[in-house]
């Protein structure tokens, strides 16, 4: 048998179901000493095939990191940097950086990544639950997807979060506004200048970047449709615009002719607004501030909060588009409908949110069942 070539790596069966490859890929630059990466399959040919790729990569010039000494904080922020950074929107991207850096590295950043275990990172859910349990969540999904990451870099063999047990979420009260409660938002709204905002949740359900991002060209006077295709997001740099987060995000949602209406002569006075400003910019927003540009998603809602304190009704600008929501169910409309006028990935998520909190659609069917009673059972 002939001496394998250099960096071919060596395999061998580390315990029943379990075999390692061993390869070394470079030498560390600061110390001159040889790199050398584990590669783990549960038969000879899986680690073999994983220590083949792993050779071809190191033969392209890639670094490699010293997966032994890897820590959790020093590849979570590879991972947010090489991989999240790309892939999702900045905003996106800033929220995960912020629970890395203030609930995650701080507890887990420490440990050596291969040996973080289940049992750590279920302390870390459980601290930050007592306080906040939606961030404990959110804690938790960041750090899932870079050890899943991690896992098909086979810097780890096995994930430690799969067995983690979250914190079930605390059920949220939705329900429709009563007339009254939407005379005093709109009264308020006026006063306050964000009428249209206001008006287009009610009758469209669309989120608050939704509106804001809503521009001119994908306001279809003719057809009564609005189009979904541009949002403002919030962003350490300030508003910025972006594509919708998600394919279902994208969508044509059919108005009432009365919001056309409406949108014409709004559309008209901010035409007026637009000639006496002096540095107006065209980003053909439906709505903007003085001189054309998109409204701070932050500010908005704190004005937003202003509005429905006047109006003394208790709910967030993302209450009144539950609201719609509820109001379409109560309506008898089909979910898949519901599902696509509010632009959720998938019907499960409507159903969930939405169905049970609403105990008239039952009363109704209790209703519909008394009036098809059998005669048989009626006689008795």
């Amino acid at each position: 048998m002939g001496k394998r070539a250099n960096g071919e790596g060596t395999i061998y069966k580390k315990k029943p179901g379990l075999w390692c490859g061993i390869v070394t890929v470079g030498r560390d630059t600061s110390t001159g000493k040889l790199v050398r990466k584990t590669v783990y399959g549960k038969t000879k040919l899986e680690a073999q095939e994983k220590k083949t790729a792993l050779l071809e990569k190191s033969r392209g010039g890639l670094a490699f990191i010293d997966a032994d000494k890897l820590t959790v904080g020093q590849w979570i922020e590879k991972w947010l940097t090489t991989y999240a950074k790309n892939r999702v929107r900045q905003n996106t991207y800033e929220s995960y950086d912020s629970v890395a850096r203030l609930h995650i590295i701080p507890v887990l950043g420490s440990i050596r990544l291969q040996k973080l275990q289940t049992n750590q990172i279920q302390g870390m859910v459980n601290t930050i639950a007592e306080k906040y349990v939606r961030t404990a969540r959110y804690a938790f999904t960041v750090l899932r997807m870079a050890m899943k990451q991690a896992l098909q870099e086979d810097l780890i063999f096995k994930n430690p979060s799969l067995a983690v047990s979250l914190p079930e979420l605390p059920d949220k009260e939705v329900r429709k506004r009563t007339p009254d409660e939407w005379e005093r938002l709109f009264v308020e709204a006026k006063i306050a200048g964000i009428y249209l905002q206001v008006l287009l949740v009610w009758a469209t359900g669309m989120r608050r970047e939704e509106i804001l991002g809503l521009r001119w060209s994908d306001v279809n006077f003719g057809t009564a449709v609005i189009s979904i295709a541009n949002v403002v997001i919030v962003t350490k740099d300030g508003p910025k615009f972006a594509a919708p987060k998600s394919k279902s995000g994208y969508r044509q949602i059919p108005i009432p002719k009365q919001i056309i209406s409406t949108l014409r002569r709004h559309k008209k006075e901010q035409a007026a607004k637009k000639l006496e400003a002096e540095n107006w910019t065209n980003n053909d927003l439906v709505v903007c501030d003085d001189i054309g540009g998109p409204l701070d998603p932050r500010n908005f809602s704190k004005a937003f909060s202003e509005v429905a304190k006047s109006a003394k009704v208790t709910c967030t600008f993302h209450d009144l588009r539950h609201d719609h929501a509820t109001r379409l169910f109560a309506g008898g409309w089909h979910p898949k409908d519901v599902q696509d006028r509010l632009g959720h990935a998938n019907i499960s998520m409507t159903m969930d949110i939405y169905t049970h909190h609403i105990p008239e659609r039952q009363n109704g069917i209790a209703a519909w069942l008394g009036k098809n009673i059998p005669p048989a059972v009626k006689k008795r």
